[in-house]
């Protein structure tokens, strides 16, 4: 996994997280395990598999987050303005999205870096330009309204 550049502020988020998931979710839920395990026959106990479910979904959880943690690197609030603002219009439905480009990688929502395929194909566009962008296994026609 590359390194993830977060603020100091979406670690501790990230940390606060975790530790309530760990301390608060998972006992929780070993507790409804426990209570299950006392109803009886356990291949016919709907609240055993259920929670069991849960706990295996909170673990994976957890073991994401601890792999975000470990793969990120704190990086200054001050490094994210040096990122190009690009705002797109979808053709067909006129739906308007914005994309941050930049050369961290950050879990922000349409953040991407300068070498993603969503950069490259901007690379060199100016306002007004027609592209298209694969996503999801389908292309979008987008127009170009602003760069900044």
């Amino acid at each position: 996994m590359e390194k993830i550049f977060l603020s100091l502020n979406e670690i501790k988020k990230i940390n606060n997280n975790l530790e309530k998931i760990k301390n608060k979710d998972l006992k929780e839920v070993i507790e409804e395990i426990n209570q299950a395990r006392l109803m009886g026959d356990l291949s016919e106990n709907s609240e055993y598999h259920s929670a069991k479910k849960k706990k295996n979904f909170i673990e994976e959880k957890i073991k994401n987050m601890e792999k975000i943690l470990s793969n990120s690197e704190i990086i200054e609030e001050s490094n994210f303005k040096k990122i190009l603002k690009i705002k797109l219009k979808n053709i067909k439905n006129n739906e308007i999205i914005e994309y941050f480009i930049g050369k961290f990688q950050t879990n922000k929502k349409n953040y991407v870096t300068e070498d993603s395929p969503i950069a490259i194909i901007l690379k060199n566009k100016k306002v007004n330009d027609i592209i298209k962008i694969k996503k999801y296994n389908k292309e979008l026609i987008y127009k170009i309204l602003s760069i900044e």
